[in-house]
């Protein structure tokens, strides 16, 4: 019997907690949308192969509600993000409250619908408007890498800091050393995301990270430097500075910063580097 009383217990503090967990939700909705303006998306397929969206809104007409409709420009995308986030999270909010309904009245089954489900039965086109934690773990690796990766950017960054080296990483990248190319490919090989000198907010404080790396589980990012030549004083002297200078902006080996070293005595090492992988990346 007292078995029976604990999971029963455990059972109800799941439900308190799982309540507390949604009237949290709907509470940061709520604040976000404090009033409806009826305006809402609709997408459609010009011949059946240009993507074109509409800001829509249902008035009254000859006894009959009609839509107006207004075509949004290319250049007005947010336009269309805005409306497509608000569409969404006005359907979360709905099933939001209808699982609240279901516990508090003791239900012990939620409905069918739930948030991944809604985010899933999306067009392409609408998911791509929308950021929330709903997105599946593809789509946001994918677009992770497209937020780092900005080509234009790293081709300037090489023209003014060209690579000289012959090493290239298993994925084809052009790095400038060795253990950037053995740190690279490790982390290939553990199905870790990564870019190669990622274009970010740090590279306008004049930091531009050896790495970005996303772990998937947290879907948290980490820049990482490898300091390869510490040995020599002047460049121990600039690494000094530079991890300062990542911790006078927030970044803190751990939190959100990883780094390595080695010197021309003590190479790269690869235990650290299992380490670092399976600590913060895993």
């Amino acid at each position: 019997m007292i078995k029976e009383v604990e999971l029963l217990k455990s059972f109800i503090d799941a439900i308190n907690q799982e309540i507390d967990n949604i009237k949290g939700e709907i509470e940061s909705l709520e604040r976000r949308y404090p009033k409806d303006d009826g305006y809402f998306l609709e997408i459609k397929k010009n011949r059946g192969k240009y993507t074109q969206f509409y800001k829509c809104k249902m008035i009254p007409g000859q006894g009959r509600f009609k839509v107006e409709r207004t075509f949004i420009k290319r250049d007005d995308i947010d336009v269309a993000r805005r409306l497509a986030q608000k569409d969404f999270d006005f359907q979360l909010l709905k099933i939001l409250h209808e699982q609240l309904t279901v516990l508090n009245g003791t239900i012990q089954e939620f409905p069918k619908l739930d948030g991944m489900m809604l985010y899933n039965e999306l067009s392409d086109a609408r998911k791509a408007l929308i950021d929330s934690i709903y997105i599946d773990d593809q789509t946001f690796i994918d677009r992770w890498l497209a937020k780092y990766n900005s080509q234009e950017d790293i081709d300037l960054f090489k023209e003014k800091y060209p690579i000289e080296t012959s090493y290239y990483t298993d994925n084809g990248e052009h790095v400038r050393s060795k253990s950037e190319k053995i740190i690279a490919d490790k982390f290939a090989k553990e199905g870790i995301p990564y870019v190669y000198e990622p274009v970010c907010e740090l590279n306008r404080k004049g930091l531009h990270p050896d790495f970005a790396l996303l772990n998937k589980e947290t879907r948290k990012t980490y820049f990482y430097e490898h300091f390869g030549m510490m040995d020599k004083p002047e460049y121990a002297t600039v690494a000094v500075k530079k991890i300062a200078k990542y911790r006078e902006l927030g970044y803190e080996y751990g939190k959100n910063l990883l780094y390595s070293f080695e010197t021309g005595v003590d190479g790269l090492n690869i235990n650290d580097l299992n380490r670092i992988i399976l600590e913060n990346c895993k």
